[in-house]
C-alpha cells in the first residue's frame, strides 16, 4: 500500500529533481534522476521516468531531453532576472542585514542549486549601511493592510539618539493617521497618511514606525488624499523634507535642463530668457534640503523669486 501511495508523488518528485539539481548546463540521465527520486524513499524505475518526462511536458514545463540527459529548460524566473533582484536587494538599505541573507536564499531557490551558487557570489552584503528595524516588512503589510481596509492606523514614531538607541517621539505617545500612499523615495519608504488632528497631510518613514496597529475607525481625508499626487509631492519635497509650500522661479544656466527634467520632470515650466539662461518655475516644499540642492548645483541656478525665498536662501548661507 505504502509503495503505490508514493507512486503517486512519483513524478512531483521527478520534478523537483528537475528544478533543484538540472540547467542547461547539468543534465541528468533517466538513470541518475530514478537514483535520486529514490533516495526519497520512492520507488522509480529508469524506464517510468520517460513517461514521466513526457507527461510533464505535456502539462506545460519547459523540460528538454537529449542524448546525455534532460533538464528544465526555463522557469518562472531566468537567472539574469534574478540577480537584478538580488542587486535590488543588496542594495536596499531599508533591508536589513538578515533579512537580505534570508531574502537572497529564497532567490536562490527559484533556479537550480548549480544556478544558485551564482546567486551566492554575487552577494556582497556585509559591511553595507542597512536599517536596524527588522520590523519594517511586517509595518509595510500593516499600512497596505489599513489601506485595503479603508482603516486609519496607530503606531510609535522614533527618532535615534547619539547612543544609538530609539527614542521616541511625542513622550511616546501613539500617532493616529489615516494611510493612503505608500512611497518609495531616496531608498526609504515612506507612508503618506492624513493627520485629522492637524488637517494636513504629512509623511513618515516606514523604518521608524513600531508596533503598527490597525483601528476600527474608517479613513479620513479623502478629498485631500484624492487631490494629491504622490509623485509630485516626492518632487516637491526634497528628501522628503517638509516645509512651506512655494512657487520658486529659478534662473539656471542651459547645461543644467537635464537636471531639472530629472528632478521635476518633462512638463516643467522652462523659457529661455538669453543666449545662456533660463527661468524654470517649481513648485517646491522651500526646506534647508531644497537649498542644499541649489548649492550642489554650484552656482548654476539662482533664486528669481519670490523674495522671501531668496532671503531665506540668503540667511542660511551666512549662518553656515
Amino acid at each position: 500500500m505504502a509503495r503505490k501511495e508514493n507512486q503517486k508523488t512519483k513524478i512531483l518528485y521527478i520534478l523537483k529533481v528537475l528544478q533543484e539539481e538540472t540547467d542547461e548546463r547539468h543534465l541528468l540521465s533517466a538513470t541518475e534522476i530514478a537514483k535520486k527520486v529514490e533516495s526519497y524513499g520512492v520507488p522509480c524505475e529508469r524506464k517510468s521516468v520517460y513517461t514521466d518526462l513526457d507527461e510533464l511536458v505535456e502539462f506545460g514545463y519547459d523540460i528538454i531531453r537529449t542524448r546525455q540527459g534532460a533538464y528544465m529548460a526555463s522557469r518562472q524566473f531566468e537567472l539574469p532576472e534574478l540577480k537584478l533582484l538580488v542587486d535590488a536587494v543588496q542594495s536596499s538599505k531599508f533591508i536589513t542585514e538578515k533579512k537580505s541573507e534570508e531574502l537572497i536564499t529564497k532567490l536562490g531557490t527559484l533556479v537550480s542549486h548549480h544556478e544558485g551558487m551564482q546567486l551566492k557570489r554575487q552577494v556582497f552584503v556585509k559591511g553595507r549601511i542597512k536599517t536596524m528595524n527588522e520590523s519594517i516588512y511586517y509595518n509595510i503589510d500593516a499600512i497596505y493592510e489599513g489601506i485595503e481596509k479603508n482603516r486609519q492606523i496607530s503606531f510609535f514614531y522614533f527618532n535615534w539618539n547619539v547612543k544609538r538607541e530609539m527614542e521616541p517621539r511625542r513622550n511616546g505617545t501613539r500617532y493616529v493617521i489615516s494611510p493612503w500612499y505608500l512611497r518609495w523615495e531616496d531608498e526609504k519608504y515612506y507612508l503618506i497618511g492624513y493627520d485629522e488632528e492637524e488637517q494636513r497631510m504629512k509623511h513618515f518613514r516606514v523604518d521608524k514606525m513600531l508596533q503598527i496597529e490597525r483601528m476600527q475607525i474608517e479613513r479620513k481625508g479623502k478629498d485631500v488624499a484624492s487631490k494629491l499626487d504622490p509623485a509630485e509631492y516626492s518632487r516637491q519635497t526634497f528628501g522628503m523634507f517638509q516645509g512651506e509650500q512655494a512657487l520658486v522661479t529659478l534662473r539656471v544656466r542651459n547645461e543644467l535642463a537635464g537636471v531639472m527634467i530629472d528632478r521635476f520632470g518633462k512638463d516643467i515650466w522652462m523659457h529661455p530668457v538669453d543666449d545662456d539662461h533660463f527661468h524654470a518655475k517649481v513648485e517646491v516644499m522651500v526646506s534647508n534640503q531644497f537649498f542644499g540642492w541649489l548649492v550642489g548645483l554650484g552656482g548654476g541656478a539662482k533664486i528669481v523669486e519670490p523674495e522671501w525665498v531668496k532671503v531665506a536662501y540668503r540667511e542660511l548661507l551666512e549662518k553656515l
